[in-house]
């Protein structure tokens, strides 16, 4: 048996915190390096079946998945997150030995076309659900013939615009690691909030995520600045930020502080910073704001999901800065039964591929079909990155950690909460055995 993680599910009406029966691990083993195509199901569909059926499986009712990735598109790097996607998937069944699912890969091409006609013939298969695609002008181009004959999709884009009617956002936004990140200042006392952002559009939809944060929370976004890439541009912003007023601490008080007793003070035109960057454009733009003599031991620095990098944790001038992320101990389970299985380690957004197939595997073991009021559950599902659950608009909310930066590594400041409810529907994740 591979390990990895086993979904556990509570009658809807138990006590709150009481496992309910086992979706047992099945003992088959996971086909290392299987073709994302769908060959690798080993039936060709005949053109007057209405609905795809291995001959293995003929008089079983079946959960038909369609899995709707870029295998031949373009971009090199799409086309591996399409395999390390698929896989993830494939694991999880092949974990739980649900005997009622059929993954139906097909291929997109990393287009809007092609992503409509991998739907048309998802749905032509029997697809009662559509896990993918992974772009936003994808899923869009899926929408239409989805709705259409009732398939609901289970996407990987981060784009809310494309979210609702049937459509999911199985996915990390970044509004989710704004809100926590900002919500756990404003529970210190933080009103008055700054960022500086990229002019890109995911710069843009971290600002406009953050007003919407601070202003949920009683605050207020005071300062904005934004730069157009390169250092020169970062330190220009960082001096404009600064000419807006940060106050001072008390010599004593400054050097008695650590990032885990930080409090906002009183003075200054902002008490928190959002530096929504990664990479190089963190590691330069980071100083530039000590440079412009903006203290982190005053103003909270705070990130995205994009900090989590090993380089970040060793940058000086982010030492006790603050950011949101999934749970990364429950991560690193999922890495391990991945790397396994298929002697690799998974990308980013594998986990994502699990997940989805995981809540159709719940279905289809508990039910027998797809049920948009279990997806839609209320109090949620833990999976690989933690708790999560979908909204009736489609979009997913998220429980993160928060994270910060000490001694060159990343540690949990607050954890991630474990439910989202008090009782109800509750899947929780535990480590398989080998």
């Amino acid at each position: 048996m591979v390990a990895g993680a086993a979904l556990l599910l509570s009658a809807c009406g138990a006590t709150t915190g009481t496992p309910g029966p086992s979706v047992q691990q099945g003992t088959a083993s996971p086909v290392v390096g299987a073709p994302p195509e769908p060959a690798v199901l080993g039936v060709e569909m005949s053109p007057e079946r209405l609905a795809f059926t291995p001959p293995h499986l003929e008089g079983t009712d079946l959960v038909r998945v369609g899995v709707l990735l870029p295998f031949s598109g373009s971009a090199g790097a799409l086309r591996s997150e399409a395999g390390h996607l698929l896989r993830g998937a494939e694991l999880a069944l092949f974990e739980r030995g649900i005997g009622n699912v059929v993954l139906l890969p097909k291929d997109t091409e990393g287009t809007a076309r092609g992503a409509e006609a991998a739907a048309e013939a998802a749905i032509a298969d029997g697809a009662d659900l559509i896990i993918g695609p992974l772009l936003a002008a994808e899923v869009r181009a899926v929408s239409g013939p989805a709705r259409r004959a009732n398939v609901p999709v289970m996407s990987f884009s981060t784009d809310t615009s494309v979210a609702g009617g049937g459509v999911y956002l199985l996915s990390f936004p970044p509004e989710e690691e704004v809100r926590r990140v900002v919500s756990y200042t404003a529970s210190l006392g933080a009103s008055r909030f700054a960022i500086v952002a990229p002019a890109t559009p995911y710069g843009q939809l971290v600002s406009e995520a953050y007003r919407r944060a601070a202003s949920d929370m009683g605050g207020t976004v005071t300062a904005e600045e934004v730069y157009s890439g390169g250092v020169e541009s970062m330190s220009q912003a960082a001096r404009r930020l600064a000419r807006a007023g940060i106050g001072r601490l008390e010599v004593g008080r400054a050097l008695a502080m650590t990032g885990e007793d930080w409090r906002p003070t009183d003075s200054g035109a902002f008490q928190v910073v959002m530096l929504p960057a990664g990479g190089d454009d963190l590691r330069m733009l980071a100083p530039s704001m000590l440079f412009a003599d903006i203290d982190p031991l005053l103003v909270k620095f705070v990130g995205t999901g994009l900090w989590r990098n090993p380089d970040t944790a060793r940058e000086p001038a982010l030492a006790n800065g603050w950011f949101a992320g999934p749970d990364a101990e429950m991560r690193a389970r999922f890495e391990s039964a991945y790397e396994n299985a298929f002697g690799e380690a998974p990308s980013r957004l594998a986990g994502l591929g699990y997940d989805a197939a995981s809540l159709a595997a719940l279905m289809a073991a508990n039910m027998g079909r797809i049920d948009r009021s279990v997806i839609e559950d209320p109090n949620g599902f833990l999976g690989v990155d933690g708790l999560f659950r979908m909204r009736a608009d489609g979009t997913v909310e998220r429980g993160l950690a928060l994270y910060t930066i000490r001694n060159g590594r990343f540690e949990v400041l607050d954890p991630a909460p474990e439910r989202f409810g008090s009782d109800g529907l509750v899947v929780d994740v535990e480590p398989g055995e080998s």
